[in-house]
């Protein structure tokens, strides 16, 4: 539901885009909440976080070089604010405005110098395949820690 409403809201978007997006979302909603917003795990694959769950849902979608596009007849923006709480939603916003200006290479980069996906990655090559799963702990102390938030 999350990917729909950041497809909706912010346009076409390539897959390693919208899994950063998705990643960021996570993170700081952990480092602020202290709660899961995405109940699935990231895996530490070669070019940065994914959820696999929404990979596996999108990657038929998906073809090289052509960027997914909302396409569902739901409202998902409508299902988020229900689900969420106004403070929530505001943070969704706030990351999304802040980082769907970023292109999927400069997200991908972000994630390669943090904490959260190196660990996981710890002891592989850069171009080694990788389906270890990123610690949320990790995540939410790491993002914690860079925003100050206690």
């Amino acid at each position: 539901m999350l990917a729909d409403y950041i497809l909706q809201k912010y346009g076409p978007m390539s897959h390693l885009k919208l899994q950063k997006l998705l990643y960021y979302c996570e993170s700081y909603h952990l480092a602020y909440f202290d709660d899961n917003l995405i109940p699935e795990e990231f895996e530490a694959w070669v070019h940065g976080p994914v959820c696999r769950e929404v990979y596996d849902s999108l990657k038929d979608s998906s073809v090289l070089y052509v960027d997914l596009g909302f396409a569902g007849t739901n409202n998902p923006e409508a299902e988020l604010n229900n689900l969420l709480s106004s403070d929530q939603s505001q943070l969704i916003i706030d990351v999304l405005n802040e980082l769907s200006a970023w292109t999927g290479l400069e997200l991908e980069n972000a994630t390669h110098s943090e904490l959260p996906w190196c660990e996981a990655r710890q002891g592989l090559g850069p171009a080694d395949r990788c389906e270890k799963i990123i610690s949320k702990n990790t995540m939410k102390s790491f993002y914690k820690a860079e925003l100050n938030v206690h």
